[in-house]
């Protein structure tokens, strides 16, 4: 009786396994944001520098020039950005959401 038992449990959790796993692979697929960046965050690419942004909220950015100075801006959600030309861009990284009275880029 007992060996029956254990075997009806087995056989019960191995069809609900299946239906969980059949029901999830055929259920409709979730929107997903496609960023239109070639990149996440800085990258360089033909002698120009560009800050890629992924997320789904605009940001605010530093931008480390070659000459030693900083600045700060602003990028939108989903956005690749051109920054300027690799020679006078030496970094650039997310900073903070705090995109009030920013510089957009």
């Amino acid at each position: 009786m007992r060996r029956n038992l254990r075997a009806v449990v087995t056989i019960a959790t191995a069809v609900a396994a299946g239906t969980i796993l059949t029901t999830t692979a055929n259920a409709a697929p979730q929107p997903q944001f496609a960023a239109t960046a070639s990149a996440c965050g800085h990258y360089q690419e033909n002698g120009s520098a560009y800050y890629g942004h992924c997320g789904p909220t605009s940001i605010r950015i530093r931008v480390d020039y070659t000459s030693g100075g900083y600045d700060y801006g602003c990028v939108k959600a989903f956005s690749n950005t051109w920054l300027g030309a690799t020679i006078n861009i030496r970094w650039s990284e997310y900073v903070d959401t705090n995109v009030n009275q920013c510089r957009w880029l």
